[in-house]
């Protein structure tokens, strides 16, 4: 009896300390300072322990322990964020989604766990595995508690030479790369606790190594072909300004005068008249403080007539694209983001919605196209599933950007031309940059470079800003396209098809980045199916899930009693 409670407990001793290993090679792996080699092996041991129960209901508490330890290491940066009063907002902007994302991983390694054990074949339960995985990569990709900031395939964006590739497969295909190598090692490290074959294992581990090394090796080859395809591509001069201006303590208090001031100096610093085509200004840079700017009658509001007119006098053949904050009243409730505002005037409700936008402003008065964020940060600019959490949780919006208030978004993605050049431009901002499916949209309207621009202030010198730039190159290399990237307290840059940045300045600085951008118009293939994985995964776990409770209730049951 005492031997057995002895067992017991060095299992789980054991079991523990394998939860934890797996969530530490995850942390390991990640952007920016980790090593990606990691990731091939860090599922390894929690693998080891769902191979060990047989019954699914105990590998809950477990594949938690390894995710929130996943979690936890690589988004730490998410406890820099600050409430209005100065306090760190640890529990709402870190822990809440730390937790919500750690309950969702392990939900779903908890049903792969359940399929697995109600089907006769492993090898089933384990493409069960990858493609559920995959569905809710996708899945956290599209619904309303949105943070793919996790997603495995993010996991090289410190290795762009490594995964050149993704112009076919997206981050999707690094997911099923990393389950790949896990899953194979797994299978090498069971087989031989049951035959005791070290030959075998070897030749295991060899085939499961040569699958990472020889992506690797395609990787190399797709890069060195795009490298030869260099100079063939016309060109666009863009002039990006990064005015460095703290989120917390100056954007929301700095006066307009002030803020057209400082923009005007960075812009007329090194540019010379007529020679850029584009100048780049970071996410929510106008209107400054003490104002906001209606969608009504927009080209005649008078700050975008400032700039407009700077451009005429000195730069007549260039666009300026910055980051605004505009706001739009109607006496119908026009979105499910409008807020009713009473004006006392009128003694009637209306209805306000408010945007993050991108607008382009050019010299002539039609010269002006915006377009709304389309991906919204959950808990900041958009309440998730609000009908049903509202009533329960109470307005727990968080107070970065200046309103707690649910933003409108874009319908559908708008391209940016630039009326002199006709050159076709993808806006995006900031969270948008997330997102491989979405921004390659963009592309399919024939844009022929991106802009990201952004805020990357709100968690200081953290790792936060450091991963939001390097998930842009994934964007570069799925689409093939240029990237000019304007960030307020961030790293403005260039980053170039494949993924490689070019020139940046670093953060912490204002200054301006003068630079040639390449323009193409030609469709990856990525840009043509985009996650094609997610589709073919989301019908393979259904027909395997049901497979698997028919089995079990039927099929099962049928072979014990004939057995």
């Amino acid at each position: 009896m005492v031997s057995s409670v002895s067992f017991t407990k060095n299992k789980k001793i054991q079991f523990f300390f394998c939860s934890i290993l797996s969530g530490f090679l995850l942390g390991l792996g990640w952007p920016t300072y980790g090593n990606p080699l990691y990731l091939f092996i860090a599922f390894v041991p929690l693998l080891y322990i769902e191979e060990s129960f047989s019954r699914s209901n105990k590998i809950f508490l477990w594949s938690f322990l390894t995710f929130f330890t996943w979690n936890a290491l690589s988004t730490w940066w998410l406890s820099y964020a600050k409430k209005p009063n100065g306090d760190f907002a640890i529990i709402e902007a870190y822990l809440i989604p730390v937790i919500l994302n750690a309950f969702f991983m392990s939900v779903v390694f908890t049903i792969y766990s359940y399929v697995k054990k109600n089907v006769e074949d492993k090898n089933i339960g384990y493409l069960f595995l990858v493609c559920i995985w995959i569905s809710f990569e996708k899945m956290h990709l599209e619904w309303e508690f949105s943070w793919p900031w996790l997603n495995l395939g993010n996991g090289f964006s410190n290795h762009p030479e490594w995964i050149q590739w993704y112009e076919y497969t997206g981050i999707l295909g690094g997911t099923l790369w990393i389950w790949s190598v896990n899953i194979g090692l797994i299978k090498s490290i069971t087989e031989y606790q049951k035959n005791d074959n070290k030959l075998t294992l070897y030749k295991n581990i060899f085939i499961n190594v040569g699958k990472i090394f020889f992506l690797i090796f395609i990787s190399n080859y797709l890069y060195l072909k795009c490298e030869e395809c260099k100079g063939k591509d016309e060109t666009a001069d863009v002039f990006i300004l990064q005015p460095n201006i703290d989120p917390y303590h100056q954007k929301y208090k700095i006066s307009t005068e002030k803020l057209i001031r400082k923009l005007k100096k960075l812009i007329d610093k090194k540019i010379i008249s007529g020679k850029k085509n584009f100048i780049i200004a970071p996410e929510t840079v106008l209107p400054g403080y003490g104002r906001k700017i209606s969608m009504d009658h927009l080209a005649k509001d008078s700050l975008i007539s400032i700039f407009r007119n700077h451009l005429k006098k000195k730069y007549p053949k260039t666009v300026f694209i910055t980051g605004i904050e505009l706001y739009a009243l109607s006496y119908e409730n026009s979105s499910k983001t409008s807020t009713p505002i009473f004006m006392e005037k009128e003694k009637r409700i209306q209805w306000l919605d408010i945007f993050n936008s991108v607008i382009q402003i050019g010299p002539s008065d039609d010269n002006i196209e915006i377009h709304h964020k389309s991906k919204l940060v959950p808990a900041v600019e958009t309440f998730p599933y609000k009908k049903i959490l509202f009533p329960i949780l109470g307005n727990i919006l968080l107070n970065f950007g200046g309103s707690v208030m649910e933003h409108g978004k874009q319908k559908e993605p708008i391209v940016f031309i630039h009326p002199d050049l006709g050159i076709k431009v993808a806006p995006i901002i900031c969270y948008e940059s997330i997102f491989g499916e979405y921004v390659s949209e963009f592309f399919k309207k024939n844009a022929e470079f991106m802009i990201i621009i952004t805020n990357d202030g709100w968690w200081g010198g953290s790792q936060g800003y450091k991963q939001h730039l390097y998930y842009a190159r994934l964007r570069a290399i799925e689409n093939r396209k240029y990237i000019a990237r304007s960030a307020n307290t961030g790293v403005s840059c260039i980053i170039d098809e494949k993924g490689q940045i070019l020139s940046s300045i670093p953060y912490g600085k204002d200054g301006v980045l003068s630079s040639k951008v390449h323009l193409n118009r030609k469709k990856t293939f990525y840009i043509k199916y985009g996650d094609f994985f997610a589709k073919i995964s989301i019908i393979t776990s259904i027909i395997i899930f049901i497979y698997a409770i028919i089995y079990r209730m039927y099929i099962r049951k049928f072979l014990l009693k004939s057995g």
